[in-house]
């Protein structure tokens, strides 16, 4: 066979391989076809222009009002012999608080008035047989009444403050939260020394820290959560003030807690709404974040758009959103997290 016979075999032989093998691919022999685009199904919402509050969040803890707060003193000089309550515990009117003994000084006082009294009433007696003798003036016997009145007075105030007995059991003038307690036993108390702080259970405040700066004013509203978990409670501030404390550094403001029972000493947070402004907001769920940044999905003409955008404040179940995005738009909430930049979306119905 001559050279150009064999080229000519080749050549036949490369066409007929050429023709199999476009036959093969259309009746779907072949790995090229192509794969069916990815497709996700979604649920959309709007970007929504309103009307958005400027909210600030802090950080307090709750503490008992000292409005509704009582000090619960010695009524006299006394030792303490006995502590009934700790901190913290709630006490109904009339529960023991504390027993106290009588100090020697206190001891002594009470002696003292009561021979004051018993010789002032003897003196009164004495004259009182002069005067009837016409041997005293009626100016001696109005003193000798007077000086009884006054011994007595002084002995019922040593025996209102407890003198004259062996021991002396302290009570709650009313019920309420134990918030302090200074006395131990064995201490020597000096009359009016305080031995403890009773709070009323429906008279909390928290106490918040801010910020020196922040522009908060009494009056401005108030969303208090405890940090543990708990339902939400709606204030307003009824005090800020005007000095940072030297130890934190930051600037006390009190809300009421509206009769919540809320533990003394626990932590709260609370937003406070300083004004508001216009933005746009979405749901929260609509906002993805991920290495890239967060941003949205906008689905337009069946397919996934993805904007970047910035991040404002939580308001409800809507967040701040800005950035290239329009009101009005779409964006995608349920399986956003699911999509790519220009993947195609279904709409689940509703």
């Amino acid at each position: 066979m001559t050279r150009s016979r064999l080229l000519m075999a080749g050549a036949a032989i490369l066409v007929v391989a050429a023709v199999t093998a476009v036959v093969f691919l259309r009746r779907g022999g072949g790995v090229a076809e192509a794969e069916p685009t990815p497709t996700a199904i979604v649920t959309l919402a709007p970007v929504g222009q309103q009307a958005l509050q400027d909210v600030v969040e802090v950080y307090g803890v709750v503490q008992a009002d000292p409005a509704g707060s009582l000090t619960v003193a010695a009524p006299k000089a006394a030792i303490v012999t006995g502590v009934r309550v700790r901190v913290g515990q709630v006490v109904s009117a009339g529960e023991a608080l504390a027993v106290l003994a009588n100090a020697p000084a206190t001891e002594m006082a009470y002696r003292q008035a009561s021979d004051a009294a018993r010789f002032a009433e003897t003196d009164l007696a004495r004259v009182q047989r002069l005067y009837d003798d016409r041997l005293a003036g009626g100016d001696q016997l109005t003193a000798a009444k007077k000086t009884l009145g006054d011994a007595q007075a002084a002995l019922a105030a040593q025996r209102a403050q407890g003198a004259g007995q062996a021991g002396q059991v302290i009570t709650a003038q009313r019920s309420g939260v134990v918030t302090s307690v200074t006395a131990t036993v064995g201490d020597h108390v000096a009359q009016d020394a305080p031995l403890m702080v009773l709070a009323r259970q429906d008279g909390a405040v928290a106490k918040l820290g801010l910020e020196p700066g922040m522009r908060v004013s009494p009056g401005e509203a108030v969303t208090i959560e405890p940090v543990a978990g708990g339902a939400s409670i709606s204030s307003r501030l009824a005090m800020v003030g005007r000095a940072a404390d030297p130890a934190t550094k930051m600037v006390d403001a009190v809300a009421p807690l509206g009769g919540a029972a809320l533990p003394i000493g626990s932590a709260v947070r609370a937003r406070i709404a300083t004004g508001g402004h216009p933005g746009l907001a979405v749901p929260r769920a609509a906002v993805v974040f991920d290495e890239t940044g967060p941003h949205v999905f906008v689905v337009s003409k069946g397919a996934a758009h993805r904007v970047f955008v910035t991040v404002g404040q939580d308001h409800g179940d809507q967040i701040e959103v800005s950035g290239s995005l329009p009101a009005g738009a779409q964006v995608a909430v349920e399986g956003a997290y699911e999509l790519q930049d220009g993947m195609a979306v279904k709409v689940r119905a509703k």
